[in-house]
């Protein structure tokens, strides 16, 4: 018995290559049969209303070439641009490929499987490792929910995976470049994506922290301190002006930097921090709990190292998990999708930092364990989606209906329509069927205000003042002042505010 468990071993050990290899073929070919499911009969539509941001928000840049909000909560969009919180880059990403592509529901699906593979592709042929620790990290990642479940949704984290591999490359590029002069063009390219990266989703800027971790020496370390400082003023004075105001609560109290008052600003962070970590650990998500051990792995690791890729990566995961429990959400939604991006920068940083066969076979194990699960998840979620492109094709007649909007929409401008999404059978996913651009080829942007249904029409219906409101649309009658009725339905009414 003893015998054959040896000979086994020996032969997995001679031919692990060729093993990886296989388990690499077959995890993408499993890619291409959950692709196929979810799109080859092009029903596949939304679920949930973060989705319908980046798909309404391309929708206008691809009609309209605008970056302008596709909708806001009480009025309130950036200051300059009238842009949403997410500020202008998906908008400009999504809606360039609708443009160059088609309109179907299910482009993005195909945007972000290109993107997975994308991906995969850089591990496998791009990455400065040996082979093997390629081939461990790309079947890794892939057997990890973030990065295969969020292929088959509307939200961008495929391409911020893609991203955080990209940046991961550079990292190790810049610490193993022996030239000095090969070296300063990494970090320049490294901040520079960062930086472009960061007008989609400001919490990119964290990256630059692992310029600190790969630094060769303290004068060059200072340096990198100063230009991760600066990036986070950027970023802050981005926010302020090219950004709406943040809806989540937690990031509203940054706000209290720009009014100087410094001290509530850090009490009121110390204690979100502490609540929502908190909050966090006892929030028993099997999902959550592998991200924080990966971490809580890398640390462990640069303690028994000191490996500057090992904390490089540690100083940009603690300073973004820093940032989310302080000025977002311990919610596991939340948290898993504004966290993904730490996956390949730490899979890739232990597997690489490690000379332990048996420790980075074990981490490929426990992953293939978790398949099940990740099957179950996705096969869930693409279900979930196009069970909602069903649902909309009773509500084609309410689309075709909405559809004639621009035909009573007389100005030559950007319009401004008041609303409430709660009003219709549909939820927030009613938005996606919206027109989202005039006759003239100018955008317009839906406001809507958070009420409850025992609400007053002057409530629900509350102007603020803050944007020149053109039109309201409302699913009942409605007899408040400086209202004319221009277009009714069965569905909605449709008024024209008078001057």
């Amino acid at each position: 018995m003893k015998r054959t468990i040896k000979s086994i071993s020996e032969v997995l050990k001679s031919h692990r290559l060729l093993l990886l290899k296989l388990l690499i073929t077959l995890q993408i070919v499993f890619l291409g049969f959950l692709f196929f499911q979810a799109v080859a009969d092009g029903r596949y539509f939304l679920i949930h209303e973060d989705e319908v941001i980046n798909y309404c928000s391309a929708k206008v840049f691809s009609e309209t070439g605008s970056v302008r909000a596709e909708s806001c909560i009480s009025e309130n969009v950036s200051r300059i641009g009238e842009m949403n919180w997410y500020g202008p880059g998906y908008s400009i990403m999504y809606g360039a490929m609708r443009l160059m592509f088609d309109q179907s529901p299910s482009l993005f699906i195909k945007i972000h499987f290109t993107f997975a593979l994308i991906t995969i592709i850089l591990i496998l042929f791009f990455l400065p490792i040996s082979l093997e620790d390629r081939l461990l990290s790309g079947s890794i990642l892939i057997f990890t929910e973030q990065f295969t479940g969020y292929i088959f949704t509307y939200f961008p984290e495929s391409f911020h995976l893609l991203i955080a591999v990209i940046f991961t490359l550079l990292i190790i590029k810049i610490h193993q470049s022996t030239d000095g002069n090969m070296k300063n063009r990494f970090i320049i390219i490294f901040i520079m994506l960062v930086i472009v990266v960061s007008l989609s989703r400001v919490t990119t800027i964290f990256w630059l922290a692992g310029l600190i971790g790969v630094s060769a020496c303290r004068k060059e370390r200072k340096k990198m301190i100063l230009v991760f400082a600066v990036g986070l003023v950027v970023i802050l004075l981005f926010m302020r002006y090219f950004t709406a105001p943040p809806y989540a609560g937690g990031m509203q109290k940054i706000d209290r930097l720009f009014k100087l008052d410094i001290l509530d600003f850090i009490s009121k962070t110390v204690l979100s921090t502490l609540g929502n970590t908190f909050r966090l650990l006892k929030s028993s998500s099997i999902v959550v709990y592998i991200l924080l051990v990966l971490v809580i792995m890398a640390a462990v690791r640069w303690w028994q190292t000191k490996h500057q890729i090992l904390g490089a990566a540690l100083l940009i995961s603690i300073s973004l998990l820093g940032a989310l429990m302080a000025y977002y959400s311990a919610g596991e939604w939340y948290f898993l999708k504004q966290s993904a991006i730490l996956l390949p920068l730490l899979i890739i940083s232990l597997i690489l930092t490690s000379s332990s066969q048996v420790f980075k076979y074990t981490i490929l194990i426990l992953s293939f364990l978790f398949f099940p699960l990740l099957y179950k998840n996705v096969s869930n979620s693409i279900n979930e989606h196009k069970k909602a492109f069903q649902a909309l094709q009773s509500y084609r007649s309410f689309q075709n209906a909405l559809n004639e909007l621009p035909d009573f929409i007389s100005e030559q401008s950007n319009i401004t329509i008041l609303w409430l999404y709660t009003e219709y059978d549909f939820g927030s996913t009613t938005e996606a069927i919206l027109p989202f651009s005039t006759k003239h080829g100018n955008p317009i942007l839906y406001t809507t205000n958070i009420v409850s249904a025992s609400d007053t029409p002057e409530v629900k219906f509350e102007r603020f003042n803050k944007l020149k409101i053109n039109y309201v649309l409302s699913r009942t009658t409605l007899s408040l002042p400086h209202l004319q009725l221009v277009h009714a339905t069965e569905f909605y009414n449709f008024y024209r505010i008078e001057k």
